[in-house]
């Protein structure tokens, strides 16, 4: 597969999402947490945070290692594969069920829609991966908006006109997720029924199948961790939980709504990588150009958090605390380590060095638990931040020294000489903006002409991507 058909795929999948994504995130999910409070917000994000971390059960590899095999065009029992996939979910239910009790979490009609949210979307995930392991980017790019588009439409009324529809509330807004999950599980199946994807073979066997989803299962394990059990301990730890993990709950959700371009860009990678991992050349160009693109996003997005928090907050959640500021800071300032971890991890599994990329997660896992076991006590919010931005740093830059040493891929020195020039410019713009008290809205538009003038020349003169 050329990179011109890749990248044509991954614009797509990007652009949608961009149209989509950002509107769920700060006019739909940011809404519903203004109007219910931080503090019953931010119980359900401590739920949610469990049973997210819980997930891996639901699927414990399974999509990873069909996609993986799938894109080296391996023989794989597609409908074994989904049968397992079902049975594995139930297994889910039971556990975390079982883990509510024993915790002592007595909310259950919240856990039963967010239980049933994941699971649909654990699925969702599933079909969309034996897609794109086919090679379908752009019709996966279509249908990564499907659900979301649908909450935004039958919430929106809630919201925006609660004289006409009546007040939004927690369960409702759980109630139409799950509706709008189930709506696109179907539109997958049809197109992967149309398709003929599902492929009836010989079944593998039990314990070898179960053997190559192991390391799979145990990575997205560990990512979850790293990612999210945050939240749970911020509620569980300290003595105003539910409030700081709402506080964390509004920060985060600027770092999710940014790291959404490197969670596209990595669901598009792990294939094309996987496929064309005897191509040197065409990787290290595709490697190159990736880095380029969402390292410049992340670095702009972390200068901007970081120079401006009072704004965005203002903006968004309509406070003016310096505390909720902070956090805001610290947390968005993680978002290139999270691109970093995106590229050079799928990279490392793309091309199967598994062991390593476990014992680098591992590590930093650990060392994220005990600092926020440390710091939550007593800083809160403040110390969960605190402790990503150590430990998620540390995990990408162990990936990129494993992945230029093992897959022994020479990345350009002008790429990253540009990278670095065009991040300090514009670092210096938005400071000087700053400064000189210019109005924020004109120093983001400035700014995000100025990124996509670059880009735009860059790729005109082929000085990052090589199209052919």
């Amino acid at each position: 597969m050329k990179p011109v058909l890749f990248f044509k795929g991954l614009s797509w999948l990007v652009v949608l999402n961009l149209l989509v994504k950002p509107v769920w995130i700060f006019f739909i999910d940011r809404e519903v947490q203004n109007q219910i409070g931080h503090e019953a917000y931010g119980h359900y994000f401590s739920l949610f945070s469990l049973c997210y971390v819980l997930l891996f059960i639901a699927d414990a590899g399974l999509t990873n290692m069909m996609n993986q095999r799938l894109a080296k065009t391996m023989q794989v029992n597609t409908l074994q594969c989904l049968r397992l996939k079902l049975l594995l979910s139930l297994v889910y239910l039971v556990v975390v069920f079982f883990i509510a009790t024993i915790t002592g979490i007595r909310e259950w009609s919240l856990l039963i829609y967010i239980t049933g949210i994941q699971l649909l979307t654990s699925l969702f995930i599933f079909l969309r991966g034996l897609i794109t392991a086919n090679q379908y980017f752009s019709a996966d790019a279509w249908l990564s908006i499907i659900d979301k588009t649908l909450v935004i439409v039958f919430c929106a009324g809630f919201i925006y006109s609660p004289a006409v529809f009546g007040d939004i509330s927690l369960l409702l807004f759980l109630q139409i997720q799950l509706l709008s999950s189930c709506a696109a599980v179907i539109f997958a199946l049809w197109f992967i029924l149309r398709k003929q994807l599902f492929i009836c073979q010989e079944n593998d066997k039990p314990l070898s199948l179960f053997r190559a989803m192991t390391p799979f299962a145990i990575i997205i394990l560990l990512m979850s961790v790293h990612y999210r059990l945050d939240g749970f301990l911020l509620e569980r730890l300290h003595t105003n939980g539910d409030y700081e993990a709402g506080l964390y709950a509004s920060a985060f959700r600027l770092l999710d709504a940014g790291n959404m371009v490197g969670y596209l860009a990595a669901g598009f990678l792990v294939p094309f990588a996987a496929r064309n991992q005897t191509n040197k050349t065409l990787l290290e160009n595709l490697v190159s150009s990736i880095t380029y693109f969402l390292l410049l996003f992340g670095i702009a997005a972390a200068c901007f958090s970081i120079l401006f928090p009072g704004w965005i907050q203002q903006l968004l959640y309509h406070s003016n605390s310096g505390y909720h500021s902070k956090i805001i800071q610290l947390c968005i300032a993680v978002l290139p380590a999270y691109m970093m971890i995106h590229i050079y991890g799928s990279l490392l599994t793309a091309t199967s060095h598994l062991r390593v990329f476990i014992i680098i997660l591992a590590v930093c896992v650990f060392i994220n638990i005990g600092l926020n076991l440390w710091l939550i006590p007593g800083n809160g919010a403040a110390g969960s931040a605190i402790s990503a931005l150590i430990s998620q740093y540390l995990c990408a830059i162990a990936c990129y020294s494993t992945v230029a040493k093992i897959l022994h891929l020479s990345f350009r020195t002008r790429s990253n000489w540009m990278l670095i020039s065009t991040a300090f410019l514009l670092g210096l713009f938005l400071y000087f903006g700053k400064l000189f008290q210019v109005n924020v809205w004109l120093i983001l538009v400035i700014a995000a002409l100025m990124l996509l003038l670059i880009l735009l020349l860059l790729i005109g003169y082929k000085k990052i991507i090589p199209l052919h």
